[in-house]
């Protein structure tokens, strides 16, 4: 009997190292990381922060298990792991279909001469029961960094990067509670990016500026159509604003210490905050909000955020 159960387990074990071969060859039983997009802050310095984001999607037909994106910069154009490294983020678990983003607040090497580098990435190799189907979507590279000799912050980058992502950030809310979608507006863009230089400029912190006008004042000024005719038949007028004050290199109640140089988290502080108070969070979430124009602004202590919806 000792000797049959001892047979039979060595016959489960080869099965089993059989089986498995044949699971992982099966291509498409396996999960495919692949990397889309990566977008990196256009000039940095050595020793200095830097700022870069990257997207993901799952090609396969599995949920994927961890794997670890290397952000670099390269002299020539030619990512590879003996390109300047500047950091890294994980992805992890995404589904069949799923797309994916992460953000990084990576620091260019102290080593690395002044210059021009490509910006790129690479998918590194994870936990996994499968191999990777097409290694080929696991490099990629995207953009242009300048490395100066000293470190000057891309102000306009960032402030765009932060309004991006304020985006972003809205309708995920919106999302979250089956609202439609709000559309970035160019007309509203421009409204919202003069009232936050405006508000930075001349130290005020209002809806109302200094010469008395109010966002339809300021909507009238640049002739943009305030009127429409909601489905339900009401006559709507008016543009809806929300406006946020964010210090930054110093604690906040509530925030801790807001780094200048991160982006995804100073628009975080923007969103909730505005979710923190009634009044901005109803402008946020109206379901009668179709468009959105978003303006950013720092005075070198503050950034100020302005959101208009029509």
């Amino acid at each position: 009997m000792g000797d049959f159960i001892l047979t039979y387990r060595f016959f489960l074990i080869c099965a089993l190292l059989l089986a498995i071969p044949c699971f992982v060859a099966g291509e498409e039983k396996a999960a495919d990381i692949g990397l889309l997009s990566i977008d990196v802050q256009p000039s940095a310095a050595p020793g200095s922060p830097i700022f870069g984001s990257v997207t993901a999607v799952n090609y396969g037909q599995m949920i994927s298990m961890s794997r670890k994106v290397t952000f670099y910069l390269s002299p020539d154009g030619d990512i590879t792991p003996a390109d300047y490294a500047v950091g890294s983020v994980q992805f992890s678990f995404l589904r069949p279909g799923e797309t994916a983003h992460r953000e990084l607040l990576g620091t260019v090497p102290d080593t690395i001469p002044p210059g021009e580098y490509t910006a790129g990435a690479i998918l590194g190799p994870g936990f996994s029961l499968t191999p990777d189907p097409r290694p080929e979507n696991d490099v990629i590279s995207q953009g242009t960094v300048t490395i100066g000799k000293a470190y000057t912050r891309p102000q306009e980058w960032f402030s765009e990067k932060i309004a991006e992502i304020i985006l972003e950030f809205s309708n995920d809310e919106r999302t979250l509670r089956n609202l439609p979608l709000l559309t970035r507006d160019n007309a509203l863009d421009v409204i919202a990016r003069e009232h936050s230089q405006d508000m930075a400029e001349r130290d005020f912190f209002d809806h109302t500026n200094p010469d008395g006008e109010d966002p339809a004042d300021r909507a009238d000024r640049h002739h943009y159509d305030q009127s429409r005719t909601l489905p339900d038949g009401t006559a709507f007028y008016g543009i809806g604003e929300n406006i946020v004050k964010i210090p930054v290199e110093k604690n906040v109640y509530g925030f801790g210490e807001i780094r200048n140089d991160d982006p995804y988290e100073i628009a975080q502080v923007a969103i909730e905050s505005f979710m923190d108070s009634p009044p901005h969070k109803e402008a946020l979430l109206l379901p009668a909000h179709e468009k959105i124009g978003i303006g950013v602004a720092f005075d070198g202590e503050y950034y100020y955020a302005t959101q208009n919806f029509f």
